[in-house]
């Protein structure tokens, strides 16, 4: 893979073993990357942990990874933090695990609450006896504050807000150590990825405006044969069950119905063979229990031909292609095997066998489904870490959290493949305080990279303090006392 010059530069800090925050508008590489450091990891023998905040983002990066609730061994961290800090010190197994760890990389962060990060640190402190952040594991934290935000309890503020609010922020990631990544992979639209861009910050141009407004109601166009309907992408899961519910029904064939397997005799190493014997019947029950709800389909999958559908993973093919998580296809039969077969609107038809997703604490272990999930429409959540060749939205009235019509629209190639069933650009909402945050990144950014000389107070008071001496471009003095003789460049 050809990465971008941001892309190389958060490699080189990973190397030097630098924490990295690493964001970025959806498209810009940031999951690949991640699955590049796993990859450099694995082969050098770095212990290395890749987590999510939820169970389907974490089966979406294919790196064997957790949810961060799971490998911290937190639970749903609800209660006063030092409880919950105090219960994970008495559990052996996961103290172990916090040892074992020298990278931890932590993905779709916006949805991690202040107090989720900052009771990490406690634990990450307590048990390896160090002051640094997370007790001196090397982090790596992606995400993009100006999508999903954390999902958190009124009566706790503490869980409502972002993350970069706490304190500890900006001691566990330098400032120069944000890295923005700006080149876009997903789309190959140059127009559509501008309007994206403006949608993400909140400031969505006329000529931007009328493009959109242009795509309410359009006609379906067939690909290849296929004529498909746009997956409909809504905020609430009872919409969308309702929509795939109906759908189903106005086709007349059989129902299939495909139930998740269970598995407990995968293949094993000696050593995995010793670490399965410390687990009960009872242990290895609740983890298949637990797997199977963090699935990113159905438990059972119900099918009949003519059903619209999306695959949930990355399949690579016999000839070097891949059928990737997000493709959009139709039923065409059910085989003899009793496998479900899609045509994909590439044209591509293959039989859709079970997929096995193993357990990471328990060896041996694990569960199968067919990865299908019906696809006429799909939850805006769900769609997240998605990419659709097409899809519809409903970005009027239907939009009531920030991010949700950036989001939405992004997970779409291009422009042909999206249409509105409403628009109004007055419903498109972002965070002031994300947007505050990525503004002084944008500064930081400028300041370090452009040889000019900024001199205007405000900036200089809003940088951090504890950074604003890593500026590499000019010795600061008070706009009162501004004296082109006094203002120097700092000798290299």
């Amino acid at each position: 893979m050809e990465f971008s010059k941001e892309q190389q530069n958060a490699l080189s800090k990973y190397t030097q073993g630098k924490n990295i925050f690493l964001t970025g508008p959806g498209g810009t590489g940031k999951s690949a990357l991640i699955r590049h450091i796993y990859n450099d990891a694995h082969k050098k023998g770095i212990e290395l942990q890749v987590c999510a905040l939820i169970g389907c983002a974490a089966v979406l990066l294919e790196c064997k990874a957790k949810t961060i609730h799971s490998w911290a061994s937190i639970g749903l961290a609800n209660g006063p933090s030092q409880t919950i800090v105090n219960r994970v010190i008495k559990n052996r197994y996961a103290k172990q695990v916090w040892k074992d760890t020298d990278v931890l990389i932590i993905d779709e962060v916006s949805m991690m609450s202040q107090k989720i990060f900052e009771l990490l640190d406690s634990i990450g402190k307590a048990i390896r006896k160090s002051s640094r952040p997370f007790g001196g594991i090397q982090l790596i934290f992606s995400g993009d504050f100006y999508q999903l935000p954390p999902v958190g309890n009124k009566e706790d503020p503490e869980t409502m807000r972002f993350c970069f609010e706490s304190p500890l922020w900006f001691e566990t990631f330098r400032m120069e150590d944000h890295v923005q990544l700006v080149k876009i992979f997903r789309q190959n639209d140059p127009i559509y990825q501008r309007i994206l861009n403006q949608l993400r910050e909140g400031r969505l141009k006329r000529s931007s405006n009328e493009l959109l407004l242009q795509n309410v109601g359009k006609e379906m166009t067939g690909q290849d044969g296929i004529l498909m309907k746009p997956t409909k992408l809504f905020p609430t899961k009872n919409k969308v069950e309702y929509i795939n519910s109906e759908e189903m029904i106005k086709l007349t064939g059989e129902e299939y119905q495909f139930k998740v397997k269970y598995h407990a005799d995968l293949t094993m190493t000696e050593k995995e063979r010793l670490i399965r014997l410390q687990y009960t019947k009872e242990q290895i029950q609740a983890e298949l229990l637990y797997l199977q709800g963090n699935l990113p389909c159905d438990a059972l999958v119900k099918l009949k031909v003519g059903a619209q559908v999306m695959c949930i993973v990355n399949i690579p093919l016999s000839n070097g292609n891949i059928i990737c998580n997000g493709a959009q296809g139709i039923i065409t039969s059910i085989n003899e095997n009793g496998i479900p077969v899609v045509r994909y609107r590439n044209g591509y038809q293959m039989a859709m066998e079970y997929h096995m997703w193993e357990s990471e604490f328990i060896p041996g272990i694990g569960i199968s489904q067919v990865p299908l999930i019906l696809a006429w429409a799909l939850t805006i959540h769900k769609a997240q870490g998605s990419t659709l060749d097409i899809a519809e939205v409903d970005a009027g009235s239907g939009i009531f959290e920030c991010g949700q019509t950036y989001v939405a629209l992004s997970r779409v190639k291009s422009i042909g493949g999206l249409y509105l069933a409403s628009f109004d650009a007055k419903r498109v909402r972002i965070n002031k305080k994300v947007q505050g945050f990525y503004e002084k990144l944008d500064e930081y950014d400028k300041l370090r990279n452009e040889p000019t000389v900024y001199m205007v107070e405000r900036e200089i008071e809003l940088m951090p303090e504890a950074y604003a001496e890593e500026i590499p471009i000019a010795i600061a003095v008070p706009i009162e006392e501004f004296n082109l003789d006094q203002f120097r460049m700092p000798e290299t």
